[in-house]
């Protein structure tokens, strides 16, 4: 028996101390309780016995609910768990759907019920929000004939929204946008950007950021042809970027930005003498300017 990785959960990356959030309402949970009941029917049972499983491993605990009764099944005591557990415990669950058994319950509806469990989300104001699956191409060979498949490079995770503005006209989509093959890296790095955000490392967070976009940037000029070097940094990506498009001169300050604010305050150069503190607003706003730096420059080089 294979768990895979039981412990890259929501509850496992989240920075214990964080200012508290607006908790999980009963409708809310109720609802994603519903939606696997109707999407999975019959099979319902072995999924929740499934869940059932890795939660407790998880928690080392065999039995996962305070409720006492002789003839208490796995499957009762998961939704008696679900009903009850710590909001960031539940969305732990809500992480494990699209994992147990190698993804077999919602592998045909999987987008479909991850954005179904997002509206659920913005229906009752909860700040959190479902990414979706990312695959990457994979040589392998069918018959002794080389064949083009696709691997699994990162389960749906849970993320904190921020800001419902924000996330709808920067966030999701630059998600969206980073989930295309040839930016799988700067989708890896921009993803442990928001991980270091939310472990409270805020100096990772910048660097990771900067990287996410200079990443994003050399896979522009390679699709377009601008000459650029692996080298290069994204003060000089951004140069060459706007040479070759549209774009006025002016944009290369404030483009420039999270280099900037990378090179001041992140952890990638020695602080020496000097303290270099990134308070959690200023990690926030540095995510929010990369994703909505990485949108405009792709939209204006295509």
């Amino acid at each position: 028996m294979m768990l895979g990785n039981i412990f890259n959960v929501f509850s496992r990356r989240k920075k214990s101390g964080n200012s508290l959030r607006t908790p999980l309402t009963s409708e809310f949970r109720n609802r994603v309780v519903m939606l696997a009941r109707d999407i999975l029917g019959p099979e319902l049972p072995y999924f929740l016995k499934g869940l059932h499983q890795r939660l407790s491993y998880l928690h080392g605990k065999p039995k996962l609910s305070s409720a006492k009764s002789l003839d208490y099944s796995p499957q009762d005591d998961v939704l008696n768990f679900l009903f009850t557990c710590e909001d960031s415990h539940f969305l732990d669950a809500i992480e494990y759907f699209f994992q147990i058994e190698n993804r077999r319950f919602f592998r045909q509806h999987e987008d479909a019920v991850i954005d179904q469990i997002n509206e659920f989300l913005m229906v009752d104001n909860l700040p959190y929000y479902i990414t979706k699956s990312v695959w990457e191409n994979h040589q392998s060979s069918f018959h002794g004939s080389p064949a083009t498949a696709y691997r699994l490079r990162e389960h749906p995770k849970v993320i904190c929204r921020e800001s419902d503005v924000l996330h709808e006209t920067a966030m999701e989509p630059a998600l969206s946008l980073l989930r295309k093959p040839d930016l799988l890296n700067a989708n890896s790095e921009f993803m442990e950007g928001l991980e270091d955000y939310r472990k409270a490392r805020y100096r990772d967070c910048v660097t990771k950021c900067n990287s996410a976009l200079e990443s994003t940037m050399k896979v522009i000029c390679s699709r377009k042809g601008y000459q650029y070097s692996e080298n290069d940094t994204a003060n000089r990506l951004i140069k060459i970027i706007l040479v070759n498009t549209s774009l006025d001169s002016f944009w290369e300050q404030p483009l420039q930005l999270v280099a900037t604010i990378r090179n001041k305050l992140s952890s990638s150069h020695g602080a020496g003498l000097q303290d270099k503190d990134v308070p959690p607003h200023i990690a926030r706003f540095t995510i929010n300017v990369t994703a909505a730096v990485i949108l405009l420059l792709h939209d204006e080089a295509y």
